[in-house]
C-alpha cells in the first residue's frame, strides 16, 4: 500500500480522473491566501484549489450535496 498524500487523502473528484494539470501566474499575496485558505479547511492547496474550480464549473449547489470541507 502506497502512504503518499494523495493515496492517503482525497480519492479525487467525483467527476472523474484528476490526471490534467492547469497552470496558473498569481501574485504572491494570492498564492499566500490560497495556501492559508487550504490549511485552514484542512485539504492541501491542490485539493483546495480543485474543490473552487469545480464549485465554480459545476455549481455550489452540486458541491453542496457531499461532505464539503470549505463549509
Amino acid at each position: 500500500m502506497n502512504n503518499s498524500p494523495i493515496d492517503s487523502r482525497n480519492p479525487g473528484s467525483r467527476y472523474g480522473k484528476c490526471n490534467e494539470r492547469v497552470e496558473a501566474n498569481l501574485a504572491e499575496d494570492t498564492k499566500e491566501q490560497i495556501v492559508a485558505l487550504a490549511r485552514k479547511s484542512g485539504l492541501s492547496t491542490a485539493e483546495y484549489v480543485r474543490l473552487v474550480l469545480e464549485r465554480h464549473v459545476y455549481g455550489a449547489g452540486d458541491q453542496l450535496r457531499q461532505v464539503d470541507p470549505l463549509l
